[in-house]
């Protein structure tokens, strides 16, 4: 696992995560492209709502962040939707696109062999905050984006040890 998070002089965010699985792209997929999901593995999001209910490319999604019982709405649109490859999301503030961290979030799934894939997570955005100094809003990034990498891979981590029980596994007190 590898996660690199960077933000330019002029507020511009990258942050990139990459995760090697043993296991074959097309069962990867088939838990990535779970959008409703691994969308919200950052720790301050709720599951979307995707207008029309099927993630595609230009599908209308309504996004909630919750933090310490406060809440905030966000709104977005699947960008991309490639079918065994990946896909990206906008999240942007209700407010405008300048606003409150905008934001893509991407996943892509790359084959490296028969049964070996690595995952891509990206966040690209704008750090919009004038008030927070850009080391503070670097870690802060570091700690979130490093949350939602680390997630993903437990997530496929379970997915792995479910296909080689042949049983469920208990999550958090839910049946998966």
């Amino acid at each position: 696992m590898k996660i690199e998070v960077r933000i330019t002089a002029r507020g511009v965010v990258d942050c990139r995560g990459t995760i090697d699985v043993p296991l074959a792209a097309v069962s990867v997929w088939g838990q990535i492209r779970d959008f409703r999901r691994y969308s919200c593995l950052d720790p301050f999001h709720l599951p979307p709502c995707v207008k029309g209910g099927t993630p595609r490319a230009g599908a209308a999604i309504t996004l909630e962040h919750r933090y310490a019982g406060f809440g905030v709405r966000r709104v977005g649109r699947i960008l991309i939707w490639r079918e065994g490859v990946g896909y990206s999301f906008s999240d942007l503030s209700a407010g405008g696109p300048r606003r409150g961290f905008p934001h893509v979030f991407s996943y892509r799934v790359e084959p490296l062999a028969e049964r070996s894939t690595r995952v891509h997570v990206r966040v690209a955005g704008l750090c919009t905050s004038r008030v927070i100094p850009r080391v503070l809003a670097r870690l802060w990034l570091r700690w979130v984006f490093g949350h939602v990498v680390r997630r993903v891979r437990n997530e496929l981590m379970l997915y792995m040890l479910w296909r080689k029980r042949g049983s469920v596994v208990m999550v958090a007190g839910t049946r998966r």
